[in-house]
C-alpha cells in the first residue's frame, strides 16, 4: 500500500526521484468514482465546491503546499518553503523542474499570473475569498501582493501581520498561465491544464469526468492510469454501483450501510474525522427576506432549543459525528471546548416562540442539498420533525445540484432555514470558518455583528496564537448567545472501497485517488 506523505517520507522521495534512483511501475487499470453532486466547474479558482475540489483542485492541479495526512500539518508542495522577511512580507521558494501538463514550466511568473488573477475583482472568483488578506494595488493597498524575484522565488506581501499563510499555500492550486492566455476563462473552465498527478481528458458535465495518469509528475505517476469522477446523486445508487463494481469508491455513505458494506465482500468502509460542520444556516440579518421570524434572537434560540442534536448523532448518524456546541470543530484551531450549547428543550422553545409573538409558531422552508451531508435525507426529516413539534412547520427545499445551491446562497436568496455544511476548504484554523459564515458582508454570511465583525478582523492581524484563541472564544461565545446559527455536528469521512483497492479516508476530505494502490 502506498503511504501516505509526510515531511521526512516527501524530502527522501524527491532525493531519490533527483537522483534518478526511483523505478516506477506503469499506471494501471481504472477507478471510478462517484459523487453525490455535479462538478459546477473545472477551473480552481472559480467554485467553493467539494467536489469540484476533489476533483479538479487535487487531480489536475497542485497546490503551492500539501499537508502531511498523518499530522495534517502544511509540507513543501510545488513550493518548497515559506519564509517571513517582515511581519507583512513572506519569501516563498519553488520547486524547480515541475512542468504543466503542456510542457510549460512551472515558475516564479506562473505563481504572479494566478494569484494577479485572482486577486483582480472584477474576475468575480470565488477563491478571491481566501486571499483578500494580501496586500495589493489593485484593491487600495500600498504595492503589489505578488513581486518575482527571480524564477523560482517570489514575495508576497499581506495587509497586516497575517497568522495563516502556511495553511493557505494548501489552498493555492496553479493553472497554466499560456494555456489560459490561449483559451481564455470559459475555455479553461472546460478545458484545464495543472501539474497535477492526472491531465485532463473528457469532461460531459453532469455524466461523467475523466483523467489519465500523468507519467512525469514530480512526485512519480500514480498506480492508478485512469480515473473517472461519476455524479450520482442518490446513495441507494451509488452503494448498488459499488457492489456491483461499477464504482470503485463513494463517499458519505450512510452509517446504517457501514455492515452491509463491509460484510458483501466486495467492499469495505474507510471512515476520519473531518472539519466539515453541518449546521441549520439561519437568515438572521434578514439578507433574503427582510423582517423574516429568523431576525428575532428568540426564534432563533427556539430552533436551537428544539432540535435534539445528540439522537440524531446517536440514531441517523450512529455516533460517527461530533457535537459542536459553537460551529467551530474540535480539529479547528480557535476551537473552544469550554463553551456550552444551547440545550435540547422543547418546553423553552415554545415559551420563547410565545414571547417572540409566534405562540402557534410559523411557517418556513428548510433548504437542503446533495454532496456532502451524511444521510442528509433522514437529518432533514429529523430536523423538520422536531421544529414542527413546537409548532414551526417547514417545507423541505433539496438541491440535488451543489452548484445550484451555492450561487443560491452567495446571492443572498437562501430565505429561511438551511441545513449547511461546510469543511473550511481543508484550512485547519477557525478563521476558514468563521470568516466566510459569520462575518457581515461575506458571500456565505447571513449574520451581521459588529463585534464579530472586529473580533475575526483583529485575530487576522495577529501573529500571537493566546490572543487568537481569545478573540475566537468571543466570537463562538457571542454566536451562541444570539443563535445566529444552529450548529449540529462535526462530520465523518465515510467512504466506501473496493476490495480491489487499498485507499483510506483522510481528515483533510480531499480523496486524492492518486493514494491508492491496487490490491
Amino acid at each position: 500500500m502506498r503511504r501516505w506523505p509526510s515531511l521526512g517520507v516527501l524530502c527522501g522521495l524527491m532525493l531519490a526521484v533527483l537522483a534518478g534512483r526511483v523505478a516506477w511501475a506503469a499506471p494501471q487499470g481504472t477507478v471510478v468514482v462517484a459523487l453525490g453532486s455535479n462538478i459546477p466547474t473545472l477551473d480552481p479558482w472559480a467554485h467553493s465546491a467539494r467536489m469540484a475540489i476533489i476533483t479538479t483542485n487535487w487531480h489536475i492541479h497542485d497546490n503551492l503546499f500539501m499537508r502531511d495526512l498523518e499530522t495534517m500539518k502544511p509540507i513543501p508542495g510545488l513550493a518548497l518553503s515559506a519564509t517571513p522577511i517582515d511581519n507583512l512580507t513572506w519569501e516563498i521558494k519553488l520547486r524547480r523542474g515541475v512542468k504543466f501538463h503542456n510542457g510549460e514550466p512551472f515558475t516564479a511568473e506562473v505563481v504572479k499570473f494566478n494569484l494577479d488573477r485572482v486577486l483582480d475583482p472584477n474576475n468575480k472568483l470565488q477563491g478571491r475569498a481566501g486571499i483578500t488578506w494580501l496586500n495589493d494595488v489593485k484593491t487600495g493597498g500600498e504595492g503589489e501582493a505578488v513581486v518575482v524575484v527571480d524564477d523560482y522565488t517570489v514575495r508576497i506581501r499581506t495587509k497586516e501581520p497575517y497568522p495563516l499563510v502556511h495553511e493557505r499555500l494548501t489552498t493555492w492550486p496553479m493553472i497554466s498561465k499560456t494555456h489560459f492566455e490561449r483559451v481564455g476563462p470559459e475555455g479553461y473552465a472546460r478545458n484545464p491544464v495543472g501539474t497535477g498527478p492526472f491531465r485532463f481528458v473528457e469532461w460531459v458535465k453532469g455524466q461523467r469526468l475523466v483523467l489519465e495518469a500523468n507519467l512525469d509528475y514530480w512526485m512519480g505517476p500514480p498506480a492508478v492510469k485512469r480515473v473517472i469522477f461519476r455524479p450520482i446523486p442518490e446513495m441507494a445508487t451509488q452503494i448498488a454501483e459499488l457492489l456491483s463494481g461499477g464504482v470503485h469508491i463513494i463517499r458519505t455513505v450512510p452509517p446504517d450501510q457501514i455492515d452491509y458494506i463491509n460484510n458483501s465482500g466486495v467492499a469495505y468502509v474507510t471512515s476520519a474525522p473531518i472539519l466539515r460542520v453541518v449546521y441549520l444556516n439561519l437568515d438572521a440579518a434578514g439578507r433574503a427576506e427582510p423582517g423574516n421570524p429568523l431576525t428575532h434572537v428568540k426564534v432563533r434560540r427556539a430552533i436551537a432549543h428544539a432540535i435534539d442534536v445528540d439522537a440524531i448523532i446517536r440514531h441517523v448518524l450512529q455516533g460517527r459525528a461530533v457535537r459542536t456546541a459553537t460551529g467551530v470543530n474540535p480539529l479547528h484551531f480557535g476551537y473552544d471546548p469550554t463553551i456550552e450549547g444551547i440545550p435540547y428543550d422543547p418546553q423553552k422553545a415554545r415559551q420563547l416562540l410565545a414571547e417572540a409573538g409566534y405562540p402557534d409558531g410559523f411557517h418556513t422552508v428548510l433548504n437542503s442539498y446533495s454532496g456532502s451531508v451524511v444521510n442528509v435525507r433522514q437529518v432533514v426529516e429529523a430536523i423538520m420533525g422536531y421544529l414542527e413539534a413546537v409548532g414551526i412547520k417547514t417545507e423541505n427545499r433539496h438541491f440535488e445540484d451543489v452548484g445550484t445551491w451555492i450561487r443560491t446562497m452567495r446571492a443572498g436568496k437562501l430565505n429561511g432555514i438551511g441545513l449547511a455544511s461546510w469543511g473550511s476548504g481543508a484550512v485547519f484554523d477557525a478563521d476558514a470558518l468563521l470568516w466566510r459564515l459569520t462575518k457581515s458582508g461575506e458571500d456565505f454570511s447571513y449574520i451581521s455583528d459588529p463585534d464579530i465583525d472586529r473580533w475575526l478582523s483583529a485575530a487576522r492581524a495577529t501573529l500571537d496564537p493566546q490572543q487568537r484563541l481569545e478573540l475566537y472564544s468571543k466570537v463562538q461565545r457571542r454566536l451562541v448567545e444570539q443563535a445566529y446559527w444552529v450548529p449540529l455536528y462535526g462530520q465523518h469521512e465515510i467512504l466506501g472501497v473496493s476490495n480491489k483497492l487499498d485507499f483510506r479516508a483522510s481528515g483533510d476530505e480531499i480523496l486524492k485517488v492518486y493514494y491508492a494502490t491496487w490490491r
